[in-house]
């Protein structure tokens, strides 16, 4: 090894830190860890697989978001005749979160729990109070092989989910409310897929990286550490090839002296993939090229395995999609699963700078049970002495009256102190509550909760993926060998007191108000920016998300 390459490498060692968004530097964050639904021993993997976008190659939102927009909206407007207005339309980032349900009938936006209650509901860009809402969603379950709803699974699907609620926002202004919005979904969905399948988003993209993803430094050493450890290390993505190709070349610009190019950091990469087909009966195979590196297209999982010479559980595939890289992965293979969340670095965030709401929220919630139970038994009490006093009329005596009358007063002077106090709690929780909710997203809340509950998108993440973290990167804060350990969930009666985790603070219980016309005191000043099981999620999925293959670049 010449001088120039021992130098090069030790001032790339010497220089390696861990950068924080924001510009902090220098150690891990609780957002960083890696988080174990279901153990897995990494000395038992022995290949690891990635998808490439929002996995290898996170995108900045905001940029992409509204790169997106314009070419969607010009196509709307010249291609479906709608309004010139609509290109005013303004960029509100951090309306759309993942794991929501748009109901492309009625117009609305749905959040809902694990249970499939809806707990949240917006039409157009204006909240459905709860009466309203319980009268469309409570009174039967939701219909997922209907065609009517539209899962919110990927990043990428963000934006057309604002663009559906903005735009109906602005026709129903315009024109009044409709009966059915399923063909204004339908042509907002064609056009966002036009966008990625012509070429011109990638184009754009392509012509200025910079703009659009995020630079990640710790991403090759991690990529490293993986090799080191002796893993044999695959892409398999939706992206065509010369999206992949250029995309690779792009994040590995910097990647020596670990790599000298992605062709020496993997030993496959598929592209064209159309997952989830791919991991069933996939598509035609062209090999790109051929050597220590195999670089194809089309292909499908038994080609793959065959290639590693690896297959089962000894194969850990990482990707963003919790459909068409976690569930459909586990379904169809043994591989052990990771998924990506780069939200979660903002929902850990949140949680720190919520944490004293939240412990005050925690401290009235528990009083208030208290209170509950008390005025309860109470009240009990009363009643009984009001029956006992008639009932036993004829043998009680005066004295005995005088006694069952002060003891009621007494009670009822308890129940009043304790109501007045119930409702002065009941007051600070909703403000709680809706400070709370403001500081992880105004319209939806928490990304992993709803009601108490864990939301929809956190139960499948549960259910699905054995590991999750908020980027590739974070591996590098591991051994190659590490052994991660899942946590057994406590029951119920196990859990001391009243957990947060059971705390309802949702947006919703303000009444239905718009976060926009709350108060400023109580806005929080932080940047916006089992089984019912895999055949019923398939099944469901597969009737929402049938033309995902062929959006590029693709989730998964």
């Amino acid at each position: 090894m010449g001088k120039k390459t021992i130098d090069t490498r030790l001032k790339s060692l010497l220089n390696a830190d861990f950068e924080r968004e924001g510009g902090d530097i220098g150690q891990p964050y609780l957002e960083n860890r890696i988080f174990t639904n279901r153990t897995i021993k990494m000395s038992r993997i022995k290949a690891v697989g990635f998808d490439m976008d929002y996995t290898l190659a996170e995108y900045k939102q905001d940029a992409l978001d509204q790169l997106t927009m314009k070419l969607a909206l010009n196509l709307l407007v010249d291609r479906n005749g709608y309004s010139e207005e609509i290109l005013k339309i303004p960029y509100k980032p951090g309306f759309t979160i993942r794991g929501l349900v748009i109901d492309t009938l009625t117009g609305n936006v749905l959040k809902m729990d694990k249970f499939r209650y809806v707990s949240l509901a917006y039409h157009g860009l204006r909240p459905l109070d709860s009466d309203r809402r319980a009268a469309m969603y409570n009174a039967t379950r939701i219909d997922f092989h209907s065609g009517r709803y539209r899962s919110v699974d990927t990043l990428f699907e963000l934006l057309e989910t604002y663009l559906f609620a903005a735009i109906i926002d602005h026709v129903d202004q315009a024109e009044g409310p409709r009966d059915d919005y399923t063909e204004l979904y339908r042509d907002i969905r064609n056009a966002i897929d036009t966008c990625h399948s012509d070429g011109s988003l990638k184009k754009q993209i392509m012509s200025d990286p910079d703009h659009y993803i995020k630079s990640d430094p710790m991403l090759i050493p991690a990529l490293h550490k993986f090799r080191e450890a002796g893993k044999r290390l695959f892409v398999v993505t939706n992206s065509e090839p010369d999206y992949t190709d250029f995309m690779l070349t792009y994040l590995f610009r910097n990647a020596s002296p670990f790599f000298k190019g992605w062709r020496h950091c993997f030993d496959l990469v598929g592209s064209a993939a159309r997952k989830p087909t791919f991991f069933n009966e996939g598509q035609p195979l062209e090999i790109i090229e051929d050597g220590d590196n195999l670089f194809f297209s089309g292909g499908n999982l038994d080609f793959l395995e065959e290639r590693l010479r690896i297959k089962g559980d000894q194969v850990l595939y990482v990707g963003d999609h919790i459909y068409g890289d976690i569930l459909k992965s586990k379904h169809s293979t043994h591989w052990r699963t990771c998924i990506i969340v780069p939200e979660l670095e903002f929902q850990v965030r949140a949680e720190e700078e919520a944490k004293p709401f939240l412990m005050e929220l925690l401290a009235n919630e528990t009083r208030r049970k208290q209170l509950t139970m008390e005025l309860t038994w109470r009240r009990g009490q009363v009643y009984d002495l009001h029956q006992f006093k008639e009932s036993e009329a004829d043998e009680l005596e005066r004295n005995h009256l005088e006694r069952i009358d002060e003891r009621i007063e007494e009670l009822d002077r308890q129940l009043e102190h304790h109501n007045r106090e119930l409702s002065d709690l009941l007051f600070q929780s909703r403000d709680l509550r809706r400070r709370i909710s403001n500081t992880f997203n105004s319209y939806w809340g928490r990304l992993f909760k709803t009601g108490g509950q864990l939301s929809n998108f956190a139960e499948q993440i549960r259910d699905y993926a054995c590991i999750y973290t908020s980027a590739v990167s974070n591996f590098n804060f591991y051994n190659g060998q590490v052994y991660l350990e899942s946590m057994v969930s406590p029951m119920p009666h196990e859990k001391n007191l009243y957990p947060v985790g059971d705390v309802n603070f949702d947006a919703s219980l303000d009444g239905g108000r718009h976060p926009n016309e709350l108060p400023l005191a109580e806005a929080v000043d932080l940047d916006p920016s089992s089984e019912e099981g895999i055949e019923e999620v398939e099944d469901r999925q597969e009737d929402l998300s049938t033309e995902e293959s062929i959006t590029s670049p693709a989730p998964g």
